[in-house]
């Protein structure tokens, strides 16, 4: 039990530095975002993830680097709910980048499940982009999903939720954010007038358009403030590491 909690507040001091952060969105179901998994930890959803083929999961890395072993893991697919519902399946092996270097660079995983994922209306693979290909332009429609905070300080939500939100040009993004580096294998995402963005217990989940996955929930200061748009993983900065751990 001891362990358990050390591990409960390493990954809650995580958090705290990353700000993981649907502020702003609406509820959906499981159906209009079948890619979406909730990430569990010790039994308990913390992040999310997505679906990339039916026994691998992309989610960020900090989610998972407070893992002693992938056994305190788990994903629930298919349910529209974090708590309930869907199919539950362990995972076997924690792939983390490499070059991952907490708190936000190379802020990406992959995830291999023990048993394999059964396709249907709310259990389906995204679409991944090719390697090294260019940022959607900035002011580029893109969708975001996933159980976290509704407000910035709150509970996670009990049901799944998405928002639309822009794409951020590179300049703008790393303008709002003169104090820290964002890196090529990053972009940014949100509205300038804020109230709209992803928050804590949506990392790792998917930032969509047109049924690719662009990025990856990573991190941002606080969630949906006016003028600071949330940072996301570039996932096709990855494409090789993906191919070399899910061979896809």
């Amino acid at each position: 039990m001891l362990l358990l909690l050390a591990v409960f507040s390493a990954l809650a001091a995580t958090a705290e530095i990353l700000k993981p952060r649907i502020v702003g969105g609406t509820e959906v179901s499981i159906e209009e975002v079948p890619y979406q998994i909730a990430l569990l930890y010790a039994g308990v959803q913390a992040c999310g993830g997505s679906i990339i083929s039916n026994i691998h999961i992309i989610t960020a890395a900090h989610c998972v680097e407070s893992a002693p072993d992938p056994s305190y893991l788990a994903i629930r697919a298919g349910s529209s709910f974090a708590d309930h519902g869907g199919t539950i399946h362990n995972i076997s092996n924690v792939a983390v980048h490499p070059d991952y270097r907490p708190t936000t660079t190379n802020d990406f995983a992959v995830l291999t499940l023990t048993t394999p994922l059964v396709y249907g209306p709310g259990i389906a693979p995204v679409g991944l982009p090719r390697s090294g290909s260019a940022l959607l332009a900035a002011g580029e429609e893109v969708v975001v999903s996933g159980w976290g905070n509704i407000k910035e300080g709150e509970f996670f939500s009990p049901t799944l939720r998405a928002v639309r939100l822009g794409m951020v040009g590179m300049e703008e993004c790393r303008a709002a954010y003169s104090g820290r580096t964002i890196a090529d294998s990053m972009f940014c995402a949100g509205i300038p007038e804020g109230g709209k963005s992803a928050c804590q217990g949506d990392s790792g989940g998917p930032l969509v358009r047109n049924g690719v996955l662009f990025g990856v929930v990573s991190w941002g200061e606080g969630c949906a403030r006016p003028g600071i748009p949330g940072v996301y993983v570039n996932v096709a900065y990855f494409r090789d590491f993906i191919a070399q751990v899910a061979g896809i």
